[in-house]
């Protein structure tokens, strides 16, 4: 009895070890405030990040005069997920890495038309619409690779010094060597009743080569690790005041040129259910009465509770898209989020429909290749220089990535199977292509404070390494059909709204 009075409890317990529960963390090896071989291996390797002073011209999309800012915040709030509904409908964690939004306050993984035009959202002016990102993190390990990687090269280089200086020091300690014990000895002799009176002539006659060149070993060993000491210092005071100033919200600027930055929207902005331009949400597709019916599940759309969904993300282990995902750090806010409609130099533009989907870049560049890739990372006072890398930016200056959307729309098709070929982008020129219709073209353009030289990362995929060139956005039309009027009207007449 007492055997099987045991069996049973261990057979309890078992089953209370397997309760559902969410991954464990597959990279939980890797501190990033530590750094060391598991962190290297998550990528960026440091030869993804590039001097922004070194970086040719942008080669962005070439637009119109006229131009519409939707201004809806920087995600104050922390709306976050790791979810992707445009490309990976219904399903949670579906990106694999953690997505920033404003507007619409209900996007997720779940979400469909009518469900977003009836939720709120952050926009001053009603527009329902989902914006989103994937987020950037402080990665302070990066900047401990790059230190680690430059004592390295001053120990080859040191090494290398080494064999040179005793093959020239041998042979004059060799010849010197006979000379001294012949010319020494006698002398010591005659001068040992004086060397009372003699202490300082030991110090500085008695070791004239040797004693010089050993000193200045000294000295050239002494130099890096002073050196290594002032790096730490200084990586410890940029990344205290950068982390402040990225992470709490308060309206700070930081320092001149910070070009274009000035002018993005620094609002905390409130969910709002009235606009200027009228009433919001009823003019295309039906609500259902609230419900989140229809949309590519069809049924009704799952609560919280109900699909398991993750914890919201954070920095604890089981934060999932995260860091059981290989995306680890500090998440950054953006210190700025510009959202701009743009025109098209060739023609007037036409009414985007509502629940238009939208995506550019892609999130898997590393291993697809450059073909869909539209990375373009940049600096604040910089931004008519952009790359495919990391930018290494000034003191000063704010990194900022460019996310130029396509705006070439086929005249039918809210969506298409691979998402791209309903609405294309124009050519170098700005033309759309024939066939197409030109529809106001999104650029976002996100910035943000960060320590000096390799010191973040995009969240990405786990293969993807967090290169640079898989940065990416997403946007999911649901403005009211008057403002998408009204913006058509204000590009058209060349205006900036």
């Amino acid at each position: 009895m007492r055997k099987r009075a045991l069996a049973m409890a261990g057979a309890l317990l078992a089953g209370s070890l397997i309760l559902p529960s969410f991954p464990t963390p597959a990279f939980a090896a890797c501190d990033p405030r530590i750094g060391g071989a598991e962190c290297d291996a998550l990528g960026p390797a440091l030869s993804d990040f590039v001097d922004i002073r070194r970086v040719g011209r942008a080669n962005g999309v070439v637009a119109g005069g006229g131009s519409f800012t939707s201004q809806c915040g920087r995600n104050e709030r922390g709306h976050r997920n790791s979810d992707n509904h445009i490309v990976a409908p219904g399903v949670t964690n579906g990106a694999h890495h953690v997505h920033d939004y404003v507007g619409n306050v209900t996007t997720n993984g779940f979400s469909t038309d009518q469900s977003l035009a009836a939720g709120g959202t952050t926009c001053r002016n009603g527009d329902r619409s989902a914006y989103f990102w994937p987020i950037l993190r402080l990665r302070p390990d990066l900047r401990l690779q790059g230190q680690n990687n430059n004592q390295n090269n001053q120990r080859q280089q040191q090494q290398q010094q080494d064999p040179n200086q005793q093959q020239q020091q041998d042979p004059n300690q060799q010849q010197q060597d006979p000379n001294q014990q012949q010319q020494q000895d006698p002398n010591q002799q005659q001068q040992d009743p004086n060397q009372q009176q003699d202490p300082n002539q030991q110090q500085d006659p008695s070791a004239p080569p040797q004693q010089q060149q050993q000193q200045q070993q000294q000295g050239d060993q002494a130099t890096p690790n002073d050196q290594a000491v002032n790096d730490q210092a200084a990586q410890q005071g940029d990344q205290s005041v950068n982390d402040q100033a990225g992470n709490t919200g308060q309206e700070q600027q930081a320092n001149a040129g910070n070009g274009t930055a000035q002018s993005f929207s620094r609002q905390q902005p409130q969910p709002q259910n009235q606009s200027r331009f009228g009433n919001r949400g009823n003019n295309g597709g039906n609500n259902n009465g609230g419900n989140n019916n229809g949309g590519n599940n069809g049924g009704q759309q799952p609560q919280p509770g109900q699909t398991g969904q993750p914890p919201r993300p954070g920095q604890d282990g089981s934060e999932i898209g995260g860091f059981a995902d290989g995306n680890v750090g500090q998440i950054l806010t953006p210190r700025a989020v510009q959202l701009q409609f743009r025109g098209n130099r060739f023609s007037r533009v036409v009414a985007m429909p509502r629940f238009l989907r939208v995506i550019t870049g892609d999130a898997k560049a590393a291993t697809n290749g450059p073909a869909n890739a539209r990375a373009q990372w940049t600096c604040s006072g910089f931004q008519n220089r952009a790359s495919d890398k990391y930018p290494i930016c000034p003191r000063g200056s704010l990194v900022m990535r460019i996310l130029d959307f396509p705006s070439c729309w086929d005249g039918q098709n809210t969506d298409s199977a691979n998402h791209r070929t309903h609405i294309v982008f124009p050519d170098q020129s700005g033309r759309c292509p024939q066939g197409t219709q030109a529809v106001p073209q999104l650029r976002m353009t996100l910035a943000y404070a960060v320590p000096q030289g390799a010191s973040f990362a995009v969240d990405a995929f786990p293969e993807q390494k967090h290169s640079p060139i898989t940065d990416h956005a997403d946007f999911h039309n649901v403005m009211p059909n008057n403002l998408m009027n009204f913006m058509v009207q204000c590009i058209n007449r060349n205006r900036r709204c």
